[in-house]
């Protein structure tokens, strides 16, 4: 275990439960400390990562020409390190291709051909956590990716696969996000070992079983508008790209959405105060009998603004992107080849804005906050031309699913003498975190924090 530092550096002690990390990843896993340091470095910072050289952009300004800049620089899944994973899908395709292909399947994942997305994720969610145990502590990042590799199939796709391909797709999903990230990050040095690649070969042997299963399973929407629909009729100019881009469709929707819903219930047990509030707004919303057009994130402000602060937290640390040739960005010089790194983790715990950048305060974002915060802020699905496809649908299925998780099981950190550290993937997960999902009793206690029931919050050296 690695000694943490309390507030004012104290020790924790080592019987609490707490995030840690390796030293030697701070860099990626420590964006609370990064900020600090970003704050007195500059608009561009010029980082070693063993005899390569990253720039490090800290302007917000800078920071949004970088991402939205896709002529000068390359987004990480076009990559040729990446090309036996992104294949001919949209992510792996350029320019004008890419365009074409998110053009084609934009129709169908916009906001108001989403509306009525509620009613479906709330009776998907209560389905596939029916089976969840009550009697013992449960891996809640395989659980998690379990539940959302099954909204995602069942409410965004419309399809579906077997029980047990779902359970094998949700454990593989963590061995594909840590090889994309080791082949991506290895990639100037293509002789050093990838880590666990035959696991990586199976896991994605797993994926495209999955895709395929998803694609003959699909049950098509009345209009026939809907996103596997429309990848289905454009199959006769490119068979193999339609597959591939419904592979992408369900890798990226499974990967971000598994670590908010960890990260999400990993608070929910240090803060039963906000969970019983959930719980209320669940009840009011989530109804049987409520009509289609109540069920969404809009009437759901409390879990929305929790989703929100999760996301300021523990969101993806950092987005990636390599200079296609010899550039400036800023007055700082960047040669062709080089690494540029976009710190969203910085700028989600700016003190200059966010009060108490480093405290968990879900209720910073509601509607009657002062100052008001802005979520777009936050980045949670990219920006530029690489903007995630699946937003609008993001937006309305992880507040109505949270909702509905915790309107039906009480979440409570099950304390296993483990230590929880975050995991080294595309995006970090609690890794180590088992909680007990206990069926919500008929009444519940009134709301409020227990010293006992509490998990120590994320501290990070």
């Amino acid at each position: 275990m690695i000694e943490e530092a309390g507030p004012g550096g104290c020790p924790v002690s080592r019987k609490e439960p707490r995030v840690a990390h390796s030293r030697t990843l701070r860099f990626w896993l420590d964006p609370a400390n990064i900020a600090v340091r970003l704050g007195q470095a500059g608009p561009v910072v010029r980082t070693k990562a063993g005899p390569a050289s990253a720039f490090q952009v800290n302007d917000p300004s800078l920071l949004r020409k970088v991402g939205c800049g896709e002529e000068t620089f390359q987004f990480w899944s076009t990559d040729p390190s990446l090309r036996d994973f992104a294949e001919n899908g949209f992510p792996g395709s350029e320019g004008q291709a890419h365009r074409d292909r998110r053009a084609l399947m934009k129709p169908a994942l916009a906001a108001p051909r989403l509306t009525a997305l509620g009613p479906s994720v709330r009776d998907s969610t209560d389905r596939l956590i029916a089976g969840l145990p009550a009697d013992r502590p449960v891996d809640i990042p395989f659980e998690m990716s379990r539940l959302v590799a099954g909204l995602v199939i069942e409410t965004v796709l419309n399809s579906a696969i077997s029980p047990d391909l779902l359970a094998r797709l949700a454990r593989a999903r963590s061995v594909l996000s840590a090889g994309v990230f080791w082949k991506y990050a290895l990639s100037p040095w293509p002789w050093v070992p990838k880590p666990r690649r035959r696991a990586f070969r199976r896991a994605f042997a797993t994926l495209n079983e999955a895709t395929r299963e998803v694609y003959v399973r699909h049950r098509p929407d009345a209009d026939g508008n809907d996103v596997v629909s429309l990848l289905k009729r454009s199959a006769d100019d490119r068979p193999d790209a339609s597959l591939h881009d419904l592979r992408a469709l369900l890798f990226a929707g499974i990967e971000a959405t598994s670590s908010t819903f960890a990260w999400a219930c990993y608070e929910l047990g240090r803060h039963p105060d906000h969970q019983a509030a959930v719980r209320a707004e669940a009840d009011a919303v989530l109804g049987a009998d409520s009509p289609a057009d109540s069920i969404g994130p809009g009437l759901l402000p409390r879990t929305a603004g929790f989703v929100k602060e999760v996301t300021r937290l523990h969101g993806i640390p950092f987005l990636v992107r390599r200079a296609r040739h010899e550039t400036h960005v800023g007055d700082q010089p960047v040669p062709a080849g080089a690494l540029v790194t976009l710190p969203l983790g910085a700028l989600r715990r700016d003190p200059a804005r966010y009060a108490r950048p480093e405290e968990f305060d879900p209720l910073r974002w509601a509607p009657e906050a002062r100052p008001p915060l802005s979520p777009a802020a936050l980045l949670p699905y990219g920006l530029g031309p690489r903007y995630c496809p699946g937003a609008a649908a993001s937006e309305i299925m992880v507040p109505v699913a949270l909702a509905s998780l915790v309107r039906s099981r009480t979440l409570r950190t099950a304390p296993s003498g483990r230590t929880v550290r975050v995991s080294l993937e595309l995006t970090p997960m609690p890794k180590g975190l088992t909680m007990v999902a206990a069926p919500r009793e008929p009444h519940p206690p009134a709301a409020g924090p227990t010293h006992r029931e509490q998990a120590a919050p994320v501290r990070r050296p």
